[in-house]
């Protein structure tokens, strides 16, 4: 695979470290944004107010092979040109980030090109309301029978969409993946975390927490979607290869696992008396973890507890010292990004195959600081 670039401003080496830069998987860093957006979308109350791309862009940088996902211009598209967008949970916090980079960047590509009416390039959005694989398929079929000019999909499943991607090639759909992708030849382009690295660097961070030696238990959001996958490998193998005095005794999957988190946790706390950290692979389980550490985690010392993702609660509990960091992605500039690939595409311009968009460690260190209140979202 060719070598992906992507580099961040300034502001996020003096955020993050950027220790997890040395690695072999494609060059990666820090960064994350954060906006709720457009003139078709609700106002937001997140930090980031609608439409100021160039405000983002002042923090934060997304590069794959010399190509700028975070600039629509010289990008010409037909009028009246369609986009479908498949998330993967209606609900989240996160995926509505994911909806507003993609919805802000038509909105700039329009602006640019001075569509107005019905010749603006249009976003339709929709997701699960549970992140079900079925239903998630079903929300695909429904889009491809629209018939857009580009479809990006957060895979929930990574065995899941292969009809469906046979079906929008024969139909001249080009497909990206946002998020969550899946092996698959048909796939144009993907905007994402690099999941491994990500991983790795949890694993680092929480490493030096807990000062190199100890029992460590991680809770994974699913064995079944990239994320899940390629977070665990790379948190494992990083403490496999440079940790040897951590033991990870345990690992539990909250998606195909049939107790609760609750469970989960308080049975790992029975068999592991000793243990000294936990590690959530996202936002929903971080956030199940630190309410069932806090009902069945011992009385008598802290849990160094980590996760993934920048919600409100999240940093509340970074505040109120519950949770030690968090690896935050960049589900803007995801959309965003994925957004400007699709429309490269129907334009006729290169795209790179793997377009990395960051991630930032957080702590109540640098959770002030302007790259961190960006990422966080509701």
């Amino acid at each position: 695979m060719k070598e992906k670039i992507f580099a961040l401003l300034c502001a996020l080496s003096l955020l993050a470290g950027c220790a997890a830069a040395e690695h072999t998987k494609e060059a990666s860093s820090d960064s994350v944004p954060e906006t709720e957006a457009s003139d078709d979308s609700e106002a937001s109350d997140d930090p980031q107010t609608a439409g100021d791309t160039a405000a983002f862009r002042e923090l934060f940088e997304i590069k794959a092979e010399g190509i700028d996902y975070l600039d629509v211009s010289g990008i010409r598209i037909p009028e009246g040109i369609t986009i479908s967008l498949v998330g993967k949970d209606a609900s989240s916090g996160y995926w509505k980030q994911v909806h507003a980079g993609a919805q802000q960047a038509a909105d700039d590509i329009n602006a640019a090109l001075g569509y107005t009416g019905d010749a603006k390039a249009e976003l339709i959005y929709d997701a699960s309301e549970t992140g079900d694989v079925a239903e998630q398929i079903d929300i695909i079929d429904q889009m491809l029978d629209k018939n857009p000019d580009a479809l990006i999909i957060g895979f929930v499943d990574v065995n899941s969409g292969k009809t469906q991607l046979e079906l929008a090639e024969s139909n001249g759909v080009p497909v990206f993946s946002v998020d969550s992708t899946i092996e698959n030849s048909l796939i144009v382009s993907s905007s994402q975390t690099d999941n491994y690295r990500a991983g790795a660097e949890a694993a680092r961070r929480l490493a030096e927490l807990m000062g190199g030696s100890g029992q460590a238990a991680l809770l994974v959001h699913s064995s079944e979607t990239e994320t899940g996958i390629e977070r665990e490998r790379g948190f494992r193998e990083e403490l496999e290869q440079n940790y040897p005095d951590i033991e990870i005794v345990s690992a539990a999957y909250q998606n195909q696992d049939e107790r609760s988190v609750d469970d989960i946790v308080a049975a790992v706390f029975y068999e592991y008396p000793e243990l000294k950290a936990y590690q959530a692979m996202n936002e929903e389980t971080t956030e199940a973890l630190i309410s069932a550490i806090e009902m069945y985690g011992p009385e008598d010392r802290t849990i160094l507890t980590a996760g993934f993702d920048a919600s409100s609660a999240e940093m509340k509990d970074i505040e109120d010292g519950k949770l030690a960091g968090v690896i935050a992605q960049n589900p803007y500039g995801m959309g965003y990004a994925a957004a400007v690939s699709a429309f490269r595409e129907i334009a006729g311009m290169d795209n790179a195959d793997l377009i990395d968009t960051g991630y930032l460690w957080i702590t109540a260190g640098n959770l002030g600081e302007p790259a961190a209140q960006q990422l966080i979202y509701k």
